[in-house]
């Protein structure tokens, strides 16, 4: 059944259809967009094997992504899955840096230490997070827009083999997948929905940043927004998130804090 799921997943079949399928002994397709039937048959004909991934069917597979808006079906992995059941902090910015990017990331370094940092692989404030956290000895988690036969951004391959072997790697689309535009916008969903809060660290109020966060106020995750000065262009979509009730974060205490409390 795990092989099968993956090859809807590789389908990209919609997850309605994959619930219709599991619950259902004798399925009538004819209920279904004619695409969506042809996408169908070619997964149930497919001989296609998978390795390293997680269907609902697995108790291993993150429950945080099984209660948002479109959740995830299958989720190809390299690396740890331990690390799934800690708690989890995303952090999350801009792909330009600027003269202070780097301080602001080492700023929140206990945020890092204390729980395992979720972001999204990508240049700029992502990599930063997960180079601090490998660097510190800690795991992370990079949530990819693409399959594992393709990388991307490139540059970021020998970042990537260290996260797989002292955290996990995580995307939805198949091994083959190429990289699509759309598909980060997609991925921006997992990155809010697998961790306990989101952090915006630095963002344009017009980015892929913003983006993430919208997923997270549906999924009804706690946004927490790092102030800036007026002058600096990566900090308008904090500052604007922080007029629009997000809750400013300047020292990491603010939710280490409550985080101790609450064990």
């Amino acid at each position: 059944m795990n092989q099968t799921i993956a090859r809807f997943a590789a389908e990209r079949l919609p997850v309605e259809f994959v619930h219709h399928y599991l619950s259902h002994a004798h399925m009538n397709m004819q209920q279904f967009h004619p695409s969506v039937r042809s996408k169908a048959e070619r997964a149930l004909r497919s001989t296609v094997t998978y390795d390293r991934f997680l269907t609902w069917e697995d108790e291993l597979f993150p429950s945080a992504l099984l209660h948002i808006p479109n959740p995830p079906y299958c989720l190809f992995y390299r690396g740890d899955l331990e690390v799934l059941h800690q708690q989890t902090t995303a952090l999350v910015g801009s792909r330009e840096l600027n003269r202070i990017s780097r301080r602001l990331v080492e700023h929140f370094r206990p945020l890092i230490e204390e729980t395992v940092s979720v972001s999204g692989g990508a240049l700029g404030i992502d990599g930063l997070v997960h180079e601090l956290s490998l660097d510190h000895d800690r795991p992370t988690i990079a949530i990819l827009g693409a399959g594992f036969s393709h990388l991307y951004p490139q540059v970021h391959s020998p970042l990537f083999e260290r996260i797989s072997r002292h955290g996990l790697l995580l995307t939805e689309y198949t091994p083959e997948t190429p990289v699509k535009k759309f598909q980060f916008l997609e991925r921006n969903r997992l990155v809010s929905g697998l961790a306990d809060r989101l952090v915006v660290i630095q963002a344009r109020q017009k980015s892929g940043t913003m983006n993430t966060v919208g997923h997270a106020l549906e999924q009804g995750k706690t946004v927490f927004a790092v102030p800036g000065s007026p002058l600096d262009p990566l900090a308008a979509g904090p500052n604007q998130l922080i007029e629009d009730g997000a809750i400013p974060l300047t020292t990491a205490d603010q939710i280490l804090t409550c985080s101790r409390i609450g064990r």
